[in-house]
């Protein structure tokens, strides 16, 4: 069963994603879209975390990012530095955290593994963004 659901547009990106987090023991589901996104977390009632890329969402990432927070599922935004504003406003809209593209996979399996944990011990770490330096 997936344990961490990767909602991007781009198919190259959700792949080397995938394969990263699956090298280091994770389970993913992908999904491109508000469509996909409902059916896998219909389809998936364990998702511990979801990673949402907001590029080429547009506004329809706040429904996406809505519907996470109806369904209990803690997110991380990823975002291009350009997008920082918008991916900052994530925040509001229960991101747990805001990664910097390109994502530091030392850092991004740190933060995972920091949330998942902390899900199992609540109360859930405070909100932040991480830069890339």
């Amino acid at each position: 069963m997936p344990d961490i659901l990767l909602i991007m547009r781009q198919p190259g990106n959700l792949r080397v994603l995938g394969a990263a987090l699956e090298s280091h023991g994770h389970t993913c589901i992908g999904a491109h879209d508000r469509a996909s996104v409902d059916q896998a977390l219909s389809q998936c009632k364990a998702l511990n975390l979801a990673l949402l890329d907001v590029s080429g969402f547009g506004e329809s990432v706040w429904l996406v990012c809505k519907k996470l927070q109806q369904t209990n599922v803690p997110f991380i935004a990823l975002s291009a530095r350009q997008q920082l504003g918008v991916s900052s406003k994530t925040l509001h809209y229960g991101a747990m955290s805001v990664l910097e593209k390109p994502i530091a996979k030392a850092s991004l399996l740190q933060l995972i593994d920091n949330i998942t944990q902390a899900e199992d011990n609540t109360p859930a770490p405070s909100a932040r963004v991480l830069r890339r330096s």
